[in-house]
């Protein structure tokens, strides 16, 4: 992965303490697949139940167009997957995409106890992925990196360089990481028998559940991100009215301006013909005076 460039504001929101419950009772996971299309999502969401229950195939075009929701039962315990469209899906309309991707927090309702981000260990780390994080936080607010983790796939392209190198030589790879409390995984979706991984993967979240005090991401925390991100929409309606009405006052200003110098240059000119007019008419008058007093003289 290479390095991006352009750092994007980050939006920040505040909400309420996760709701807390024992992670020893916790039998069951809500887990929610975030990312761009083309990052193997539904296959990863695949590999983590043991059987395929999202459509999965090898383009960069999503194929999930909407939330969906799969279900099984993963070394004793129910484990819950919703897949989700990929962000910078060209072939739906912003808004749109984000409602439905947003509409994951329901589905995992009460909330999901881990949000995954997806990202390719072939694809290059560039501007698009690192606005990935940001969109996330504008959607859920500042408190869903706390319930998020990297999810690596295409583990195998790794071959024997360690994951932790390929993070380190890459600083927006590592800042992205380090938002989310240093916390990644690998998974090779080509080896969906390899149980390890996903055990590996469970146990992290378990971590991450004790680590936010045995707590998931509440429809609450979505609530107070939801409000937020409408207080902040109708801020840059307000903005961008404002900025409007300036720039139509200006123009205005201009044109009045500009009217003005046009009339003021129109009277000086028929001012300098009225003189040159009268000019005109007094070197004739005065020709026609030479002219009689000669003949006078004559």
């Amino acid at each position: 992965m290479a390095n991006g460039a352009t750092k994007r504001k980050q939006t920040v929101v505040k909400s309420q303490k996760p709701e807390h419950t024992p992670v020893s009772s916790l039998s069951s996971r809500w887990i929610v697949l975030l990312g761009k299309s083309g990052v193997g999502k539904s296959a990863a969401g695949n590999t983590i139940l043991g059987q395929k229950m999202f459509r999965s195939v090898r383009r960069m075009r999503s194929v999930t167009r909407e939330c969906s929701e799969a279900h099984a039962t993963v070394s004793g315990r129910s484990v819950s997957v919703v897949d989700t469209p990929g962000f910078f899906d060209t072939e739906m309309k912003h808004e749109e995409l984000l409602v439905e991707i947003a509409r994951s927090v329901y589905l995992s309702s009460p909330g999901p106890h881990a949000f995954l981000i997806v990202l390719r260990l072939d694809d290059r780390f560039t501007e698009v992925e690192q606005q990935i994080p940001q969109m996330i936080e504008m959607l859920f607010g500042e408190e869903v990196l706390k319930y998020s983790i990297i999810l690596f796939t295409h583990g195998d392209d790794l071959e024997e360089e360690p994951i932790e190198a390929v993070i380190t030589e890459n600083n927006d790879l590592r800042h992205l990481v380090d938002q989310c409390g240093g916390r990644f995984h690998v998974f090779n979706n080509k080896e969906m028998n390899n149980r390890q991984q996903v055990n590996d993967l469970l146990q992290k979240i378990d971590t991450m559940i004790e680590q936010n005090g045995g707590g998931h991401y509440s429809n609450q925390m979505y609530e107070d991100a939801h409000r937020f991100r409408l207080e902040e929409e109708e801020e840059r309606k307000q903005q961008e009215e404002k900025q409007r009405q300036e720039e139509i006052e200006r123009v205005r200003k201009e044109k009045i301006k500009a009217e003005r110098y046009r009339d003021e240059e129109k009277r000086k000119s028929q001012q300098k013909e009225s003189h040159g007019d009268q000019l005109e008419e007094t070197i004739e008058n005065n020709k026609r005076r030479n002219k009689d007093k000669r003949r006078s003289r004559e």
